[in-house]
């Protein structure tokens, strides 16, 4: 009677309909997801709790989709126990079984990593910059350096960043991230991927016309110099798309003054400063990195690993089983 159940439910006709309704059920949520864009988030994250907080008529094709895995999942499981059934009886062709046990195995295992990676994976956005930003299960990272490079005809051909990791256990190691080339830690389990950078302007540099003399000017981190001190407040964009630099000078006894220049080579006239009698010119802005990345955590690593060693060596069976086949012919 066990023996039975376990037939019906590893039905192979009812595996192959099972199939065909998790793709019309993927079809359907690709549909509803372009249809009504506005209801998920613009970098959605992998994670099947927000399909349940709240539950919503929307998500329809996600729960059908969810008790259609279910069902095949019981299926797999019927037909992986039935396998050992009959490779326990069988006398003979125990190689095809075997393969066959290792394949359902492996296509089992595959399905439960993804449905413990929806619910327990999570992924996050973030900004890295000079400063230490702090990610979860990593440590504190900085961005030391950021490169886009382009095809001749000026498109984006990739994004390099260079990051420095301050690990959790104390180490401290440089890496280099790109399209396709994350940073992997935990053994795979968490990552992170890149999806943007650029130099952002931090500050003004600024050129004594008497010695030669560079001033690094940050915002509000005052600099001493021709006998007072300067403070950059800010830069901004003017109407005629010239971006301008605002500062404030002081010295003692006296009213602080507000300052402008126009952060441009060309505009000779307006890029100088005269502070007591001294000139000071714009020499470069200076930016620093800013690298747009997404965090992942996938806890499943190791399942989808030992599935795919399995899947493996069912293949290698089965390849061998055809292969004593063919000579027996």
């Amino acid at each position: 009677m066990i023996y039975r159940t376990i037939k019906f439910l590893g039905n192979k006709h009812a595996g192959f309909i099972l199939c065909m309704i998790v793709v019309i059920n993927l079809a359907a949520g690709s549909l509803v997801m372009n249809m009504y864009p506005k209801i998920y988030p613009p970098f959605f994250p992998f994670n099947l709790n927000f399909f349940f907080q709240p539950v919503q008529t929307i998500h329809w094709w996600l729960y059908a989709l969810m008790v259609t895995f279910g069902l095949l999942s019981i299926n797999l499981a019927a037909c992986f126990i039935e396998s050992i059934v009959r490779l326990k009886d069988a006398t003979t062709g125990k190689l095809r079984l075997y393969a066959g046990l290792l394949l359902h195995g492996a296509i089992l295992l595959t399905l439960v990593a993804h449905i413990h990676d929806g619910f327990y994976g999570d992924s996050d956005h973030m900004m890295l910059t000079t400063k230490p930003t702090t990610v979860p299960g990593v440590g504190t990272v900085i961005a030391k350096s950021v490169n886009n490079q382009l095809h001749p005809d000026g498109s984006l051909k990739d994004t390099l960043a260079e990051l420095e990791f301050q690990l959790e256990d104390g180490t401290t190691h440089t890496e280099t991230i790109a399209y396709n080339e994350p940073a992997l830690f935990d053994g795979g389990r968490r990552e992170i991927i890149i999806q943007g950078g650029k130099n952002q302007p931090a500050g003004v540099a600024l050129i004594s016309a008497d010695d030669g003399q560079e001033f690094s000017m940050l915002p509000y981190k005052p600099v001493a110099m021709a006998g007072g001190r300067l403070t950059l407040q800010g830069v901004y964009e003017s109407r005629m798309d010239v971006l301008i630099a605002q500062f404030v000078w002081e010295r003692i006894s006296q009213q602080p003054q507000m300052l402008t220049i126009a952060l441009s080579q060309h505009m000779t006239q307006h890029n100088k400063l005269k502070l007591n009698d001294q000139m000071f010119g714009y020499k470069a802005m200076i930016t620093e990195p800013t690298v747009a990345v997404m965090t992942r955590y996938n806890p499943s690593v190791p399942i989808i690993l030992i599935s795919l060693l399995i899947a493996t060596i069912g293949t290698v069976l089965l390849i061998q089983y055809a292969r004593i086949q063919s000579k027996r012919a």
